[in-house]
């Protein structure tokens, strides 16, 4: 048995329900919020190729980031379930009409349009979790598709988590192979990892 993977299991249970319980209004609320900071920070508007994703219901919403992106021109990629069982890859799209339901039932981009990115490419990563913490730490679904995915980007590409308040906790339960995130991108600002401070 693996102490750290019983942790995981148990907060993610908590942290999902209480992102399940939470009002569309404040998610919207606090989704703007995030797009916003996001969107004037120096950091993505010197980015050239980004990889976002497109959210479930419980998430911050992404489609205000996804919408400027494309608008500014900027190369954007987004997760698409890799041909290998357990992986994935990065899509380009160039418009949101290129998603479609997926596996999951997370918008995707077409498996039978699709150009795939260069993972080394890729300047900035915005990445979905269950939990963070100001430290970078992250907690996921638990199929390690991000921590995968993100061993081809470590040397390059920042990481930044999108996180609703109630996604914030003190202390994540952390394995060796685990990515932390360098930022977090919350609705009072851009919280850099390093110093745990906006």
């Amino acid at each position: 048995m693996n102490p750290v993977l019983d942790e995981k299991r148990i907060l993610r249970k908590e942290i999902l329900m209480r992102r399940r319980n939470l009002d569309c209004d404040v998610i919207a609320a606090e989704s703007a919020g995030i797009a916003k900071a996001l969107l004037n920070w120096s950091v993505y508007c010197q980015a050239n190729m980004i990889m976002a994703y497109a959210a479930m219901a419980d998430e911050p919403q992404t489609t205000l980031i996804l919408q400027h992106a494309l608008s500014v021109k900027k190369k954007l990629c987004i997760p698409v379930v890799g041909e290998k069982k357990g992986t994935m890859e990065a899509a380009f799209i160039e418009k949101l009409a290129d998603l479609v339901p997926g596996k999951y039932g997370i918008l995707a981009p077409d498996k039978g349009k699709i150009k795939i990115a260069q993972p080394d490419m890729i300047d900035l990563i915005l990445v979905p979790g269950v939990a963070f913490n100001v430290k970078g730490q992250r907690l996921g679904m638990g199929a390690g598709f991000y921590d995968r995915f993100l061993e081809q980007t470590k040397d390059h590409a920042l990481l930044v988590g999108l996180a609703l308040q109630c996604q914030i906790i003190a202390a994540v339960p952390c394995e060796d192979h685990d990515y932390l995130v360098d930022y977090l991108a919350t609705k009072d600002g851009i919280i850099n990892c390093k110093t745990g401070k906006m």
